[in-house]
């Protein structure tokens, strides 16, 4: 998935947690369809829908140097590349008498401070057990959530104290996060934990100059005596250099 895919689907979250409703794929595909472009997986406006997205990022400068590589034989199911589908384009009724739809406002992209992030359940970064609730407030009145992204906006972000019986802020919102078991983390691994193939497909890229690259398979990456995974850091440096 490309960054400027990702971006739709963040933003698209924000603005129906802001507005109080769950997001979900039919709601999302209303606005957008699945496209491809240059190999990465993004997604597009769909042409009878509304535009809700305003301003969105026009490049990613930096985002090859946050790429990573996995090998073949440490994933636990066989991987598909699908680089030779075809998308088909699917012509969906746009509910445009729906509520929901109509609640949803044009609104531009922005990169929130954390705190809104928690007010939206979309970041677990708040104290388990604060009596308090962070919220968007404007001339001492709590405002709607959507408006933080309007830079005009004059609010800020604030706090209110937990009504009576009102749960923590941080049990309301953890539903919306996955956490590893207790323990997972606690003895890295020291093998490949997948199937090891005999004749592992060799791993291929191309730079943004057309340069061919090859990375090293298993049997070149894994350190057979000692069962031991080999350091990848002159990989990395030189896979890096070549994404420019």
């Amino acid at each position: 998935m490309s960054p400027a895919g990702m971006v739709r689907v963040r933003h698209f979250e924000f603005l129906c947690r802001s507005q109080g409703m769950e997001p979900t794929v039919e709601k999302f595909r209303a606005f957008y369809q699945l496209i491809r472009n240059i190999g990465f997986y993004s997604f597009g406006n769909r042409g009878a829908t509304k535009k809700i997205l305003v301003s969105p990022p026009k490049s990613f400068h930096d985002r090859k140097m946050k790429f990573f590589f996995i090998r073949e034989e440490v994933m636990p199911i066989a991987m598909i590349f699908r680089e030779s589908d075809k998308i088909e384009k699917k012509e969906l009724l746009i509910p445009k008498g729906a509520d929901w739809y109509m609640n949803l406002l044009a609104t531009p992209n922005c990169i929130f401070g954390e705190q809104v992030l928690v007010a939206e359940a979309m970041s677990d970064k708040w104290p388990e057990r604060s009596e308090e609730v962070p919220i968007l407030t404007f001339n001492g009145e709590e405002a709607q959530l959507y408006q933080a992204a309007f830079p005009t906006f004059g609010g800020s972000m604030g706090v209110r104290p937990l009504e009576a019986g009102e749960v923590y802020w941080y049990e309301q919102i953890k539903g919306n996060f996955l956490y590893p078991p207790a323990g997972t983390f606690a003895n890295p691994p020291n093998a490949t934990e997948g199937e090891q193939l005999p004749k592992p497909r060799p791993l291929r890229g191309v730079t943004s100059a057309r340069k061919e690259i090859l990375f090293p398979s298993s049997e070149e990456s894994v350190g057979s005596s000692q069962e031991e995974l080999s350091s990848w850091s002159n990989i990395f440096a030189s896979v890096l250099h070549d994404l420019g």
